[in-house]
C-alpha cells in the first residue's frame, strides 16, 4: 500500500519479496548498531541473505504471521511482524507486533503506516487484542503506541542487559481492537 508521509514523502509498505532479503538483512544489521531499543547487541543478528529468503518463504506461506517492509525510494528503510501469539485456540485472538525502522527514518510517521498494515491484518485474522513492549525511554514509539489505543499494563524490570552491565525497563503494551 501507498502512503504519504507528514513531510508529502511517499513509502509503501508491502509484504517482502525474495529480492528483499539484502535490504532486509542490512537494515537489521545496520538498526542494531543504531539503538539501544532493540533485542540484540551489535552483531548479533547473523541471518544470512539465503536464510533471510528462506524466512521470507515461510512467512508468506504462513496465516499465522505476517510480516511488512516499508519502501522509500527503493529502499527498505523498516520493516514490522505481526503474528499470533500461540497456536491454540484461546490465545487466538491475541498477537505480538514488532518494528525496526532506520534512525533516519524515524518520526516521518513511517512505523504508523506499518501499525496501520498490522492492524488490518488483525482484522482480517480475527485478532482482538495485540501487544507489544517497547523500553520505558522510547518515549517516540511509547506516544506512536498510545495513539493507536495500546495501554501500559505493566512493566518488566531489567528487561535488557547491555554490554556494560547496565538495564533498560519496557513496558508491555495491550491494545484491545
Amino acid at each position: 500500500m501507498k502512503y504519504t508521509l507528514k513531510d508529502g514523502d511517499e513509502i509503501v509498505i508491502r509484504y517482502p519479496q525474495i529480492e528483499d532479503a539484502a535490504g532486509i538483512t542490512a537494515l537489521m544489521k545496520t538498526a542494531d548498531k543504531e539503538t539501544l531499543f532493540l533485542a540484540r547487541e551489535p552483531g548479533e543478528f547473523i541471518t544470512t541473505e539465503e536464510q533471510e529468503r528462506e524466512i521470507i518463504m515461510n512467512v508468506l506461506n504462513s496465516n499465522d504471521v505476517a510480516w511488512f517492509v516499508a519502501e522509500y525510494n527503493g529502499e527498505i528503510v523498516g520493516q514490522c511482524s505481526i503474528g499470533l501469539v500461540r497456536g491454540y485456540k484461546r490465545y487466538r485472538h491475541r498477537a505480538e507486533v514488532a518494528f525496526v525502522l532506520y534512525e533516519k527514518y524515524c518520526n516521518r510517521g513511517i512505523g504508523g503506516k506499518m501499525m496501520q498494515e498490522c492492524l488490518i491484518w488483525c482484522g482480517k485474522h480475527g485478532v482482538s487484542q495485540v501487544e507489544l513492549d517497547v523500553v520505558t525511554t522510547n518515549v517516540r514509539a511509547i506516544k506512536m503506541y498510545q495513539s493507536f489505543g495500546f495501554e501500559i499494563v505493566g512493566t518488566i524490570p531489567d528487561a535488557l542487559k547491555y554490554q556494560n552491565d547496565t538495564t533498560a525497563n519496557e513496558y508491555y503494551m495491550v491494545c484491545q481492537l
